[in-house]
């Protein structure tokens, strides 16, 4: 950037070295102020047998060597503990980023160390360790509370059931615009930064934060601006990109509601999902199941079918008055049904 905030064409990057060198130690983290070289090695700390280095090597091959190594079993739990933390909504370590004697012991030892040793005979495939924990029985539980198991174990460390967990920001705003049948699920051509142009620092944050607007890609095709997350995903607690995160935090505030009730990206999708709806049968009763089925994944109880007419019923009531075409006015009921069903918990909780 230049002094006025203008973004330049240039990109600062690391080169290799024509050789490998030891790095002195600063006096006091000085670098004016260097002492005697260290020659290059591992913390002696963390390996009872750390690898040698040769002196033509920079080092990093046997470090990576090193850390995925049979012999260092540390980085397989680590991974296999990320992995079920990521299903269960709890790990089995319940603090991922420390394995060691301040964080906490794990709740089952022997199941850890099982994934970890399957894991690695399995060439390190995080696509296989993630099947074989999906098709377990503690996986394919459902979510039942039992006041019971409740007493003996609150945590559900022992996985008793399914612990129902918030859907990520990401899994949220893709499942929004599926159901609209407006994703695009192939990458974008081009960056989304580039093409929003060079301008002012200021300016140029303005215009990343409206991407959610007109970009109907995945959310991982989203560019992830440090100081403007779009509001989709900064809502509902997507990972701080300063910080590494290892385990998302879940809140629930009055923000998430109102901007589903009241954005009007939100609107824009639930109104293209009413389109859907209403193409898809002819009485109002098919319409409901269709639409329990794209947003919830099964189909409505007597109970629910019941509400959602009286629902239908009253909301058409209550906007007679306005001056509405009977086509527009259908479009704004079932807009607004879709609107109730995208606030729900069973739309935004995996159960």
């Amino acid at each position: 950037y230049t002094s006025e905030g203008v973004p330049q064409l240039k990109a600062m990057g690391v080169r290799e070295r024509s050789a490998p060198v030891d790095s002195p130690l600063f006096d006091r983290g000085e670098i004016a102020k260097p002492l005697a070289a260290v020659p290059r090695g591992f913390v002696q700390v963390v390996s009872r047998t750390p690898p040698s280095i040769a002196p033509p090597s920079s080092g990093r091959r046997e470090l990576a060597d090193w850390i995925a190594s049979r012999d260092n079993p540390l980085t397989a739990r680590v991974i296999v503990n990320r992995v079920w933390t990521h299903l269960f909504g709890r790990g089995l370590v319940p603090t991922p980023d420390n394995f060691g004697a301040a964080g906490i012991t794990p709740d089952n030892a022997a199941l850890l160390d099982h994934l970890a040793i399957t894991f690695m005979n399995d060439g390190w495939s995080i696509k296989r360790l993630i099947r074989r924990i999906m098709l377990s029985r503690a996986y394919q539980l459902g979510s039942r509370f039992d006041a019971a198991n409740f007493e003996r174990d609150p945590d559900n460390a022992r996985v008793w059931r399914m612990s129902p967990q918030r859907l990520d920001a990401e899994v949220i705003r893709d499942s929004l615009l599926e159901i609209a049948g407006r994703l695009i699920a192939t990458p974008p051509v081009g960056s989304p930064v580039a093409l929003a142009g060079e301008d002012n620092s200021n300016a140029l944050l303005r215009k990343l934060a409206t991407l959610d607007t007109g970009h109907v890609h995945r959310a991982v095709y989203l560019p992830v601006i440090r100081d403007s997350v779009v509001e989709s995903l900064a809502l509902f607690d997507f990972a701080d990109p300063s910080l590494v995160v290892s385990q998302r935090t879940t809140t629930t505030v009055p923000a998430q509601s109102l901007y589903l009730l009241n954005s009007p990206w939100v609107q824009m999708q639930v109104e293209a999902a009413a389109e859907r709806v209403l193409k898809s049968a002819d009485q109002d009763s098919a319409r409901v199941a269709w639409a329990y089925w794209c947003f919830f994944g099964r189909a409505p109880s007597d109970a629910e079918q019941q509400a959602s007419a009286r629902f239908l019923k009253d909301y058409a009531a209550a906007i007679k008055s306005e001056r509405l075409t009977p086509d527009k006015r259908s479009r704004a009921v079932w807009a607004a049904f879709c609107q109730a069903l995208v606030a729900s918990g069973d739309f935004l909780y995996r159960h």
